[in-house]
């Protein structure tokens, strides 16, 4: 038996192998939005678990880049009351970044964050929900939550931004 709610016994090489063979099972499915998986080191250690993924069969409807890369990291601070997280959702070639970051930056923002970086610069930055469930669990309702800030980016002035009531 399994008790994914067990954080205290988790630690980030194991939940980033996790993560990583739950997004590697589907690459090998011809419908599967995920076409490559592997990890990002530093220093020989796993940092964080890259994807590779085609926008349109991830969004399941039509959408201006061919190609994103899903951008996952998680640690556990010994000091920190709650696990730092980044998911974020890059796109080469339009230069663009969107995604949440649990951590000590931007505490004015509260301990979540989503942020939208564009073309070098962060375009926007709100406060977002503070997910204090098992890791897992926080991939699982960020990757959703990608689905709908995806559908409703804004480019006005050819500036992307999504609307507080957007940000979850």
């Amino acid at each position: 038996m399994i008790f994914l709610a067990n954080r205290a016994n988790l630690d980030t090489r194991t939940l980033l192998t996790r993560l990583h063979n739950k997004l590697q099972t589907q690459v090998t499915d011809e419908t599967s939005p995920i076409e490559q998986v592997w990890y990002h080191t530093s220093q020989g250690n796993k940092v964080g678990v890259r994807a590779t993924i085609t926008p349109e069969k991830f969004l399941g409807t039509s959408y201006p880049a061919e190609e994103a890369e899903l951008q996952v990291s998680f640690d556990f601070p010994a000091d920190a009351a709650y696990e730092y997280y980044s998911i974020r959702w890059v796109e080469s070639a339009r230069d663009l970044m969107l995604g949440w970051h649990q951590d000590e930056t931007h505490m004015d923002l509260g301990e979540c964050h989503f942020q939208i970086d564009y073309q070098g610069e962060t375009v926007q930055r709100e406060s977002a929900a503070f997910l204090d469930v098992h890791p897992l669990n926080v991939f699982d309702r960020r990757i959703d939550d990608l689905v709908d800030i995806l559908d409703v980016i804004d480019w006005d002035d050819d500036i992307p931004s999504v609307s507080k009531e957007n940000v979850q």
